[in-house]
């Protein structure tokens, strides 16, 4: 599965200089919080999945799937998360949504201008389809008592369990 835009420091940066500042409006912005008077409110999934495809990473290096048994057996996506902050984003990022022009200004606010509405139009269109992994049927079964079962911790080694168990 590819959850990655593996030239997006070149596609959507004009230069190396953007691409440091858009950094930097990233790290400021992780540092605030919505009770300093931020008129965007917070970071959220969508915000996580964004930076992560604008920086050429894997999605899932943003996110855990769930392992929680009570979760997984009421039917939860095991990428649950994931897969819920990409549908926010693809919400946010579609020209032909409602109230598109203050929900597209709100989302990118905290990045300080560093980032376009076109970047985030033409992110939408290059962005990878993310698919819920469901935990109450076909293969997604095995995958959730695997999950449950273990011990692990470390979100790379449970996606990797879940791109196994998807084979």
């Amino acid at each position: 599965m590819n959850y990655q835009i593996a030239d997006a420091k070149t596609r959507y940066f004009n230069d190396k200089q953007h691409y440091l500042n858009f950094l930097d409006a990233w790290k400021k912005a992780a540092q605030r919080s919505a009770s300093k008077g931020e008129n965007w409110g917070c970071l959220t999934g969508a915000h996580m999945v964004f930076y992560a495809l604008l920086r050429g990473r894997d999605v899932r290096s943003a996110f855990t799937p769930i392992t929680k048994k009570t979760k997984l057996s009421n039917g939860a996506y095991i990428n649950h998360g994931m897969y819920w902050a990409a549908q926010e984003l693809r919400g946010v990022a579609n020209i032909n949504g409602w109230n598109h022009e203050e929900r597209i200004k709100k989302f990118l606010a905290p990045f300080n201008e560093t980032v376009t509405e076109e970047m985030l139009a033409q992110l939408y269109e290059d962005m990878p389809d993310i698919s819920p992994i469901y935990s109450n049927y076909g293969k997604g079964i095995a995958i959730a008592e695997t999950l449950i079962a273990t011990d692990e911790r470390d979100s790379k080694a449970l996606w990797k369990i879940i791109e196994e168990g998807s084979k």
